[in-house]
């Protein structure tokens, strides 16, 4: 009975103790690259999320200062601390925070501190956070991971068969079409998905031989190259050899496409209907003609002849540039590059970045000499009376600069005459001057010599003459003495 009523007092004490269960549950997460370069930026997004509204929050963002340093944020205190509330509830909340790269080595971006409550009732939502490691290496390294996978999956053309059958490690293929094919669809798939290709989809091809590529590069940036040979069936091909170079002509307008100012026109060739383009300013016909290799390049055709074209293209004319095998007065004939190909050209001096050209205009049909700008790649007509007024004052500039030079030099000539004159006459004129100078100095010497010996006699004299006077005073002191002493005498007595 006790062990029942103890029971009971337990389940009432169960059923009024307030229940502290969480009303839901929710979830914060942390995300940004794995990986990033040491310097470089990387930007991290901490995400809050609950099945229910939530209405108030708060998180902070915990980081190792050694390796990150934070630089911008859209938290609301702008600093790594995350707290608000909603007056309609949320169920979703996201921040970012970006850092720039200190130092290389792995390091964990986490939210600690966090807590968060739930819109309707107010009550604690059960939350679970996570963390991110982010390895931050050198540029070195980067590149050094990045793959090296530059090879096909899969090579085909549709409709057709390749020859051989597909390798990744065969780079040339072969597949013939038709008379009249005027594309093909290329299909080709990367081995690597970080890998691209270029060169496949519907590509044009000619009649004859079409050399197409399809190039396959690596995520690090290495090169593949296959080459898918297409043979077009002609059969009957035009053949034209020019320079030694063998060509046939384009027999479908789609393959030969006709440049600026010109119109399409249709010609007869061996009786056969070739699409042509024709320019009536210079009576100019072009018909395409293509290598062995596939290349197509723009001939004038007439009469049978094939001359091959090259438009230049400045910023205000289009030139065709012709041969000009003369000399021009005042100009040096030299070689010019106009849109990497060879020309002869004739310039002012060798310094000169411009050339003169003999060509004719795309737009009027004058045959002219024009002037080529290399620097600023610009066609103008050459004006010879310009030129010509250059040269004549560049002869006068140098008829000046002669004349002074040979007026310097007869400068230089008569100073250095008249110094020589100067020199030789004032040392003769000095040398007598000196000579009486000399003379004098030498007798005012003599004198002085004389004098000293005159004064050294009569000192020499003096002295001899005191030798000889003394022993006479002398004897005249002892004489007088004497006389002293005797009279001295004579008194006593």
């Amino acid at each position: 009975m006790k062990k029942l009523k103890l029971w009971i007092v337990t389940l009432i004490s169960l059923l009024l103790i307030p229940n502290f269960v969480y009303a839901t549950s929710g979830n914060i997460s942390v995300t940004s690259t794995s990986q990033v370069v040491v310097g470089n930026k990387v930007t991290v997004t901490v995400t809050l999320s609950s099945s229910t509204a939530i209405g108030s929050w708060q998180m902070q963002l915990n980081y190792d200062k050694n390796y990150l340093q934070l630089t911008s944020t859209n938290s609301e205190g702008g600093g790594v601390r995350m707290a608000s509330s909603s007056s309609t509830g949320i169920k979703s909340k996201k921040y970012t925070f970006t850092f720039k790269t200190l130092k290389t080595g792995s390091t964990k971006v986490s939210v600690g501190s966090y807590l968060a409550y739930a819109f309707a009732d107010m009550s604690e939502i059960n939350l679970t956070s996570g963390s991110k490691t982010i390895k931050i290496i050198t540029q070195k390294e980067l590149e050094a991971s990045y793959s090296k996978d530059n090879n096909l999956k899969s090579l085909s053309v549709e409709g057709y068969e390749l020859t051989p059958a597909f390798d990744k490690d065969t780079l040339n293929y072969s597949v013939t079409v038709p008379e009249g094919t005027n594309s093909v669809n290329i299909k080709a798939l990367e081995n690597d998905s970080k890998a691209s290709v270029s060169g496949d989809g519907a590509i044009s091809v000619s009649e004859g031989t079409n050399n197409l590529k399809v190039v396959v590069r690596a995520e690090n940036g290495s090169e593949k190259t296959y080459t898918i040979t297409v043979n077009v069936i002609d059969q009957n091909p035009i053949n034209v050899t020019y320079n030694n170079v063998n060509y046939t002509v384009i027999k479908l307008r789609n393959n030969f496409n006709c440049p600026t100012l010109y119109t399409e026109k249709d010609i007869t060739i061996n009786d056969i209907t070739i699409p042509a383009c024709y320019n009536e300013k210079i009576n100019y016909t072009l018909v395409g003609l293509k290598t062995e290799e596939g290349n197509v390049e723009s001939f004038v055709y007439d009469n049978g002849n094939y001359t091959k074209y090259n438009e230049e293209v400045g910023t205000s004319l289009k030139i065709v540039v012709l041969d000009y095998k003369d000399e021009i007065d005042n100009l040096i004939k030299s070689k010019v590059m106009i849109n990497d190909k060879e020309y002869d050209g004739f310039k002012i001096n060798d310094n000169s970045t411009n050339f003169v050209v003999y060509g004719i205009n795309v737009e009027t049909g004058d045959k002219n000499f024009y002037l080529y700008d290399t620097v600023n790649k610009t066609f103008s007509l050459y004006d010879r009376s310009e030129l010509d007024e250059v040269l004549k004052l560049n002869q006068v500039y140098l008829y000046i600069i002669i004349a002074f030079g040979i007026s310097l030099f007869l400068s230089l000539i008569c100073m250095i005459s008249m110094c020589h004159k100067k020199k030789k006459k004032v040392p003769v004129k000095k040398e007598s001057e000196f000579a009486d100078i000399f003379k004098e100095e030498e007798n005012d010497e003599n004198k002085i010599e004389e004098q000293k010996e005159e004064e050294k006699t009569e000192d020499n004299k003096t002295e001899a003459e005191e030798i000889i006077e003394k022993p006479k005073k002398k004897n005249k002191r002892k004489s007088k003495k004497k006389e002293t002493e005797e009279e001295n005498s004579e008194d006593d007595s």
